[in-house]
């Protein structure tokens, strides 16, 4: 049986649910291609998660500056051997960042919640939705059923789920009450980037919101079953603690985070998720292919 791939963006407004989708799907094929060589298997379905239209009106228009970064794909070069990662789960230093900088202010977030406790007296007007997403109830209800509706109706598969910014904290939630099930879907393969899900004030909430009060320290969910794959940027700032392996316990299936760093290629923005989805450690886990 061949697995189906389900999608959840991230926050802020986003282009019309078939373009994204689209954008999506294109930039995973451009990474196989550009990395390995091969392409999706055609019996391999990909369904987006799509929940932007429950905060904003109308969706983004495609813009020229828009186009020209996804025609930007296909101008990307193969990497040469000696210039391409290796997948490393120690920290890969990328564009300008220092190894001692990140380290103290991942340190200092662990410790001190710094950067956590700055940002939320700005939590409200500079990101309205993840505010709402954690005090709005019906708001956090409304977003979460895109991605509830596709993983039960897909729980007879094996699902790659690829989760994106806001949308893994979605799906952290998600995850974890439809591990409740008496039929959980069987997530083989959960992949976050540009994830929040470090930080001290987002890690707040979720005993809350995943009906776990008195839990000590957060765990993966259950019906993750062979892998979670973290992926950021040393230059992305909304995932200022790039590592999630010691944030999280490992599930029932002994399953927890594994920390893989990138450079994300899309022109100008670190956390933009068809960077993410177009690098080499998408290409290389989990993404069923057939070689050409």
């Amino acid at each position: 049986m061949y697995p189906i791939i389900i999608a959840i963006h991230g926050r802020g407004n986003k282009l019309p649910t078939t373009t994204l989708s689209a954008h999506w799907q294109q930039a995973l094929k451009h990474g196989l291609q550009r990395y390995n060589q091969s392409q999706l298997h055609p019996q391999i379905d990909f369904k987006m998660a799509y929940y932007a239209d429950h905060f904003y009106q109308q969706p983004l228009v495609l813009s020229v500056t828009t186009a020209t970064a996804i025609q930007q794909i296909y101008t990307i070069k193969q990497l040469t051997t000696d210039n391409h990662h290796h997948y490393y789960k120690q920290p890969l230093i990328t564009r300008s960042a220092s190894p001692w900088i990140t380290k103290i202010a991942e340190w200092i977030e662990d410790k001190f919640s710094v950067f956590s406790f700055i940002s939320k007296p700005f939590l409200k007007s500079l990101l309205p939705d993840i505010y709402h997403y954690f005090h709005d109830q019906s708001y956090q209800k409304a977003v979460e059923q895109p991605l509830v509706k596709l993983l039960n109706q897909y729980q007879h598969r094996p699902i790659i789920l690829l989760s994106h910014s806001m949308g893994t904290v979605i799906a952290y939630n998600v995850l974890h009450q439809l591990s409740r099930q008496t039929t959980p879907p069987q997530i083989s393969t959960w992949f976050t980037f540009g994830s929040p899900l470090g930080l001290t004030s987002i890690k707040g909430f979720l005993p809350k919101i995943t009906h776990q009060p008195s839990v000590k320290k957060l765990a993966t969910p259950d019906c993750v079953t062979e892998q979670w794959i973290n992926v950021s940027d040393k230059t992305d700032i909304e995932c200022i603690d790039h590592d999630l392996s010691d944030d999280y316990l490992a599930n029932r299936h002994q399953i927890q985070p594994q920390d893989y760093y990138i450079t994300n290629h899309y022109p100008d923005n670190s956390h933009k998720s068809y960077g993410y989805l177009w690098s080499d450690v998408i290409a290389k886990y989990g993404i069923p292919k057939v070689t050409l």
